[in-house]
């Protein structure tokens, strides 16, 4: 085993022990963030923390050292910025008020990175060890030499042709289509998560909770703009799914085929003229380009929807079958070759003609000529123009009095939101509440409300009030009583969120194992207290999973 105090924290290299390492310049006496573990931390008894290296509102990634197998490892913690707290001791404890939210991102973070464990996926970074300890979830994963697929067209002249980009991307379909039949939604699929190893093929990163890739989530959200799909905006009224993937994927392959980020999709809901420059549309397939076009719908309901069916309009003029483009919205005048569109649909539709020269008229183009950008549109560097910023809805702001040349500047009133139903850690670090002072003045057992959500408010909604007003809020407890679930045959992620949503404490839910040959392996066999039983959510409740795992032992000689 190699000595680790060798070993630099920034790059996990052999340096000697140097203080400025001269291979990646990191300086020993720097140390990580207060909310983040240390450099030198051990976890597991086996991982050496190195430095953090991102961190998101999901969680904390560091650079490791595995001191069982010498190897380089990167060690992702879930940590959702709001709602953990890093102790003293560096163990993590939920915010107050916000229990549910951490507990069910954990879970879901827990259960994705095993799914990953699990999966033989050929585009995934493979994820060698998932744990809990210090009061939170560790997913360990290999280190692999890569580059973002930003920083590979900046350094490759910005775009790619479709015969590189093929061979390339078909891989990195097939395992965004496998995670999905799993049941798992990127939702972050863009040039920063997609990575280009130094073997040459192409890596998807960035698999997290749902809640990062929402705007209207309690975690703090992380999209990229131009690559995230308007319901990921506007998930209270649309929902992801695998289609929102596959805008993604279009997305992606768009930007290297064509070199520009696609226009974020909630400023195309407003205005959505589009084009292509002529040379794209000449040398680009015609099945490449009607497969974006499809892909990169703006509403869900007119998109692609599954990543099958985009690989295979991809690939549609290898079989010879045609594939019909659904044009992009956009402002410009029909062409006369252009279909009428569908009785009640609010976008208007466009075919792009292009022309080789003046003299050679090529005629109408007989696919979609999609997604055009303006000559100020942004790369990476300056991804969030003023034309794109997600709008925020701010309260309303009036003034008292009239105006009075000779007065001071009149007061402000702030309209007092609705917090019933809202969990106190969602407001307090909410910036759009900014103007008020929050207290929790008690809690109590309420019959309507989830534990950890906000029940009553000493201001009524709608009040107008001045600035820094303090309003005072009761913390539900749940209902003092509830029938506790029915959780036997399921597994135990899935049985512990259905204790988790009643309102148990993630810490009161104790796992045992029993034997038992007659049901399914790893699923629940008994619960205590039993299902339908009135009990109180602060009780401990005990699940008895099947460690039964379908392979019996056998005495029998093997002949060969």
């Amino acid at each position: 085993m190699l000595n680790t105090e060798r070993l630099c924290p920034g790059c996990m290299n052999d340096n000697g022990g140097e203080k400025i390492c001269p291979i990646c310049g990191y300086d020993s006496s720097r140390r990580n963030p207060e909310t983040c573990l240390p450099v030198r931390f051990t976890v597991a008894d086996r991982y050496f923390v190195g430095a953090a290296k991102a961190q998101n509102g999901e969680g904390i990634t560091y650079i490791g050292w595995d001191t069982k197998l010498d190897s380089v490892v990167n060690i992702r913690e879930y940590f959702p910025i709001n709602f953990a707290i890093r102790n003293p001791d560096k163990t993590v404890s939920m915010v107050k008020g916000g229990e549910y939210t951490f507990n069910e991102g954990l879970m879901e973070f827990m259960d994705i990175n095993r799914r990953i464990e699990e999966a033989e996926l050929p585009s995934l970074i493979p994820v060698t060890d998932v744990f809990e300890e210090n009061g939170t979830v560790y997913a360990v994963s290999q280190s692999v030499a890569c580059i973002t697929m930003s920083e590979f067209l900046k350094k490759n002249g910005g775009t790619l042709k479709w015969e590189q980009v093929r061979p390339l991307f078909l891989p990195l379909i097939d395992t965004v289509k496998g995670m999905n039949d799993l049941g798992i939604i990127h939702g972050g699929i863009s040039t920063e998560t997609v990575l280009v190893g130094r073997d040459g093929k192409l890596r998807i990163s960035g698999y997290s909770v749902k809640n990062l890739r929402l705007t209207d989530s309690p975690l703090e959200s992380e999209l990229y703009p131009g690559f995230a799909a308007v319901e990921q905006y506007e998930s209270e009224k649309l929902h992801t799914d695998a289609y929102t993937d596959v805008y993604g994927l279009a997305a992606v392959l768009f930007t290297v085929l064509i070199g520009t980020v696609p226009t974020e999709a909630t400023a195309r809901l407003q205005n959505d003229s589009m084009t292509i420059p002529a040379k794209f549309a000449e040398e680009l397939p015609r099945h490449v380009l009607s497969a974006l076009a499809n892909a990169l719908q703006v509403l869900p309901q007119n998109r692609t929807k599954n990543i099958e069916t985009f690989k295979n309009e991809l690939v549609y003029a290898e079989t010879g079958e045609t594939v019909s483009a659904k044009p992009l919205p956009g402002n410009r005048e029909k062409s006369k070759a252009e279909k009428p569109k569908k009785s009640g649909s609010t976008a208007k539709y466009v075919i792009i003609s292009s022309a080789c020269t003046a003299a050679v008229f090529l005629g109408i183009v007989a696919i979609l000529v999609f997604t055009v950008f303006k000559d100020d549109i942004f790369g990476k560097d300056n991804s969030l123009s003023d034309d794109s910023n997600i709008s925020v809805n701010a309260p309303v702001v009036e003034s008292i009095g009239t105006i009075d040349s000779g007065a001071e500047e009149t007061a402000k009133l702030y309209p007092v939101p609705q917090l019933a139903g809202k969990y106190y850690a969602e407001i307090v670090e909410n910036e759009e509440y900014e103007m008020f002072e929050f207290v929790i003045k008690d809690k109590e057992f309420n019959d309507k409300y989830s534990k950890g959500q906000i029940c009553a408010q000493s201001v009524a909604e709608g009040s107008n009030v001045v600035r820094d007003t303090k309003i005072e809020v009761t913390i539900s407890l749940g209902p003092k009583e509830i029938k506790i679930a029915n959780v036997l045959g399921l597994d135990e992620t899935n049985a512990k969120l259905e204790l988790l949503k009643q309102g148990f404490l993630y810490d009161n839910i104790e796992v045992l194992e029993k034997y038992d040959e007659d049901h399914n392996p790893g699923t629940v066999l008994e619960q205590e207290p039993k299902y339908g039983t009135k009990v109180n959510s602060d009780i401990s409740v005990k699940i008895y999973i099947n460690s039964y795992t379908g392979n019996t032992e056998s005495g029998t000689d093997i002949t060969y």
